[in-house]
């Protein structure tokens, strides 16, 4: 594997620092992107998957039980405390068509046309240049094989997230004003999915956003969140003696927005495919 570059040691630290946390109850808008994600691309049984990014293998043990004996699902990740959590859940799962490891989603590892379908639930905002990445996805279907992503759209996580960046800034004075910090906020329409699906070469596109958003009992779960994802980032910044302050004055501001039945997150989440030609 290439010598990885400062950006993807961050990204590899940060999903290895939360790695423990990732399957946490609260944090299951993973899991629920990654099941929705692995019927969107209309995975079958017997074919090859490669999971993209597979982090606990949520997306890998969907496919897995969608693809079934006779097929298989590769999962590959750059953050090794993920994959030993996906290794457990696959364990835990019974599964035995699951194969995880370490590889690089901009250079794969993998022969032309190796899979029936590549997936990526909620990473490809990662990468600098997402069109480049989905060509090499791209490389590695077979003709007429799909490749299928999902991400997020404008108000997934409002107005938690706002509400978190305000209490950030009085914390941390390099934040700006109407900075979007997040790498999912650099793709969140749907326009911009077909683009990039097109700019990469591949037909037969789809998009589609689903409401996958449910209720929080309370602060303490939205916390869940904020410590156990990409939300950790701008907190691990924050000296250790001014943790408990602002966690204590950002969960104050959240529970202020619980009703029956609870604090709504909005996880409006976008499911983008296409098909390499045959």
């Amino acid at each position: 594997m290439a010598e990885l570059n400062e950006q993807k040691r961050r990204i590899i630290g940060l999903y290895n620092l939360v790695a423990t946390g990732y399957d946490k109850p609260a944090v299951r808008f993973f899991r629920l992107g990654a099941d929705h994600l692995v019927k969107f691309a209309g995975i079958k049984a017997g074919q090859s998957v490669l999971d993209i990014a597979t982090g606990t293998g949520a997306a890998a043990i969907a496919a897995a039980h969608e693809v079934g004996v006779n097929g298989s699902v590769v999962g590959i990740d750059l953050a090794r405390d993920m994959l030993r959590q996906a290794e457990r859940n696959v364990n835990a799962a019974g599964l035995t068509n699951v194969d995880v490891r370490e590889g690089d989603a901009e250079q794969l590892p993998f022969e032309d046309g190796t899979f029936d379908a590549v997936i990526c639930a909620s990473a490809i905002y990662f990468l600098p240049d997402m069109t480049a990445g989905l060509r090499e996805w791209k490389r590695v279907v077979k003709p007429g094989g799909v490749v299928a992503f999902s991400g997020y759209g404008d108000s997934a996580f409002q107005p938690l997230a706002e509400k978190f960046l305000d209490r950030i800034r009085d914390y941390d004075e390099t934040l700006l004003p109407g900075e979007r910090p997040f790498p999912w906020q650099r793709m969140t329409g749907i326009a911009q999915h077909r683009e990039i699906l097109k700019d990469a070469g591949l037909e037969n596109i789809a998009v589609e956003s689903v409401q996958l958003g449910y209720h929080l009992q309370s602060a303490d779960e939205w916390w869940d969140i904020v410590w156990n994802t990409g939300f950790r980032t701008p907190v691990g910044k924050l000296p250790v003696e001014e943790l408990p302050e602002f966690r204590r004055e950002h969960t104050n501001e959240v529970n202020s927005l619980a009703k029956d039945p609870g604090i709504w997150l909005d996880c409006l989440t976008t499911f983008a495919k296409g098909t390499r030609a045959r």
